[in-house]
């Protein structure tokens, strides 16, 4: 099985000819792949590549989650501050890594570095990890929020809502349990149409990445205009409904430090923050594009991370200061917090025009969806150019000649999704967002915090060698690698076991992958090389 790393790469078409190549995993020390638009890129364009990157489904459907866990909105800011703060620690290590590597990469060839033995056993596991269960996973819970809000559109109500009303519910504190006993247990309820609704979505998104890469490029840039701009509405809004409803706002922000003093509801939220936050290492994966990477990303990373931080700060204001704190808390409004922007327009406009703006994020979430789909699907073109998967490398590697799309990539993409949703998600009574972007969020930590340690060692082996140009200091260092200890750690602590869920699934992955490891790289290297000396020594003899 060759090395995959060096093969994960970004294809983007800008125009009817020219092509921008990004390496995005290398495991081989050399890139295999160099971009023919080499050294073009300057701060700005990083800086917006970031902001779209970060800024996505997570910030419509999270703050809900946390404020209702947490009680207290200053305690609520402090938390999406802190991490701001653990994520701008986490880019400058990663800047550090940039400059030290100076090609892209990413966290494969990092790991490979810090942790040359076993052989590639770190840089294997992160590529196993990134390729089915981390990008997937990022997509589903994606998916699995805009679906919602494709319900709300069409209905006015969240899907719950829906079930409650259907069934003739009461509501009493015994019916809770029984709401988020959602899947298997729920057979043709609006749970299951909604995760076929977040498959249309997928399908939608696939279809026309299959079709055409320019109609592709053209669509998500819309959608990413939309995205921007309806978040700049909620943050605007925020201020408005402010001033309308003062009294709302006041009943809100009178408890600004008196919250929740469970434990394991602080801890619940950890991993949706980081979720929201996620992003901020895109530009890693494309250093050979920049004039003077270190330094573009030193200032992009850096700006990007600020300006994004700010856009956080503001909407969670102006969902506190619009929303009152009853509609996300009463049993007639159970699951509101995952659709709170719905909430919050209809606080300021009523339930009509709510419909527009939701569709509006719905429309948003999609041109977040469609940048996971899109990179996804070079991601496993690069997978199989590497042998990654075995029979099927061949088929997945290829390029449709008449769209000059990945069509099988996406396809498969599609399927393994798909799989995902109905299966994984159907098997677990918890949120399937929350299943899904823990899922991801925690594997992703795992690495998060093995490259920031990787980082150390690498310092450690090179002491000698000649000063860099970048040296991130190391209390910033100790941020990023704390910031990791606490997230994986407090994770654990919950208040029902069902919430471990994704967080075994993580570990359940991260096994197979092992196994994976020790067949590819020891076991059949060693039987390989004993065929080898054994014909060697056939041809000695003769």
């Amino acid at each position: 099985m060759a090395d995959i790393n060096d093969n994960i790469s970004i294809y983007e078409n800008s125009g009817d000819s020219q092509e921008v190549i990004r390496s995005i995993s290398p495991i081989s020390s050399e890139p295999s792949i160099t971009p023919r638009n080499n050294s073009l890129l300057g701060v700005f364009y990083g800086i917006g590549m970031n902001v779209n990157n970060m800024i996505g489904a997570g910030i419509v459907s999270t703050p809900g989650t946390v404020w209702n866990a947490v009680k207290s909105p200053g305690i609520v800011l402090s938390l999406w501050l802190i991490g701001g703060i653990i994520s701008m620690a986490g880019s400058l290590t990663y800047v550090e890594l940039g400059a030290i590597h100076k090609i892209s990469g990413g966290e494969t060839k990092y790991l490979q570095t810090a942790y040359p033995n076993p052989k590639l056993l770190m840089s294997y596991l992160f590529s196993f990890m990134f390729v089915l269960v981390i990008k997937p996973g990022l997509l589903c819970a994606i998916l699995q929020i805009g679906a919602q809000y494709f319900w709300y559109t069409i209905t006015g109500e969240t899907y719950i809502q829906t079930y409650v009303r259907e069934s003739n519910k009461t509501l009493s504190d015994d019916d809770i349990p029984e709401l988020h006993s959602i899947g298997w247990n729920l057979p043709f309820s609006p749970f299951w149409l909604v995760t076929f609704l977040a498959i249309l979505l997928l399908f939608v998104i696939t279809v026309y990445h299959m079709l055409s890469n320019k109609w592709a490029a053209i669509i998500n840039q819309g959608l990413a205009i939309i995205k921007l701009t309806t978040y700049s509405i909620i943050a605007i809004a925020g201020f408005y409904g402010l001033c309308k409803n003062k009294e709302i706002s006041s009943d809100n922000w009178k408890t600004q430090l008196n919250g929740n003093t469970d434990i394991a509801e602080y801890s619940s939220t950890i991993l949706l923050i980081m979720f929201t936050y996620n992003g901020w290492n895109n530009l890693n994966y494309s250093l050979d594009e920049f004039r003077n990477p270190e330094k573009k990303l030193i200032l992009s990373n850096s700006i990007s991370i600020a300006i994004v931080t700010v856009m956080y700060f503001l909407v969670n204001v102006a969902f506190i200061s619009v929303v009152p704190k009853e509609k996300l808390a009463s049993k007639d409004k159970i699951d509101n917090h995952e659709t709170i922007a719905a909430e919050f327009f209809n606080q300021l406009f009523g339930n009509q025009f709510t419909r527009i703006f939701t569709f509006l994020v719905l429309l948003s979430i999609m041109g977040t969806a469609a940048v996971e789909v899109w990179s996804g699907s070079r991601v496993i073109v690069a997978a199989a150019n590497s042998d990654f998967f075995p029979k099927y490398s061949q088929k997945l590697k290829n390029w449709n000649e008449r769209f000059n799309t990945p069509i099988n990539a996406l396809l498969a993409q599609f399927v393994w999704c798909s799989f995902l949703m109905i299966f994984v998600g159907g098997s677990f009574s918890i949120s399937n967002f929350k299943l899904f972007s823990n899922l991801a969020s925690y594997s992703y930590w795992i690495f998060y915090l093995a490259t920031g340690i990787g980082l150390l060692l690498i310092r450690r082996r090179s002491e000698n060698n000649e000063k860099k140009i970048f040296k991130v200091p190391l209390p910033v260092v100790g941020i990023f690698i704390l910031g990791g200890v606490l997230i994986l750690t407090f994770s654990f602590i919950v208040d029902d076991a069902l919430q471990l869920s994704p967080i075994f699934l993580s570990y359940g992955f991260l096994f197979i992958a092992l196994i994976s490891w020790y067949f590819f790289y020891y076991w059949w290297d060693t039987k390989k090389k004993q065929r080898e000396s054994a014909i060697m020594g056939i041809a000695a003899n003769q």
